[in-house]
């Protein structure tokens, strides 16, 4: 006997997200990055977040990046960045935990 109303899920029980495959286009040129900063908050990147970043990725000037600044690692968009620096990759995805009020 099934009572209730049926789950919104019903139909999908068997179809898994792989989030390797969903985020990471080129495993071999991928890395992940733990955000230990509040200075990005206003690209909504947050303290604590992950970032993906595809080193094989083709930059254009609006790609978000990480790059090699005085000895940090620093985020930024391509048409920012000043003078000769080390660009590490491209920011594909930010994995961003919801907290609870």
């Amino acid at each position: 006997m099934i009572t209730g109303f049926p789950s919104p899920a019903q139909g999908y029980e068997g179809k898994q997200i792989d989030f390797n495959s969903y985020m990471i286009k080129h495993p071999s040129a991928t890395v992940v990055m733990r955000i230990e900063s509040s200075h990005y908050t206003h690209m909504g990147i947050y303290n604590g977040d992950l970032i993906v970043i595809d080193r094989a990725k083709k930059l254009n000037q609006n790609s978000l990046v990480v790059y090699e600044s005085e000895g940090h690692f620093v985020l930024g968009r391509v048409y920012n960045i000043k003078g000769e620096t080390i660009i590490t990759g491209a920011i594909t995805h930010v994995i961003h935990t919801v907290k609870d009020i």
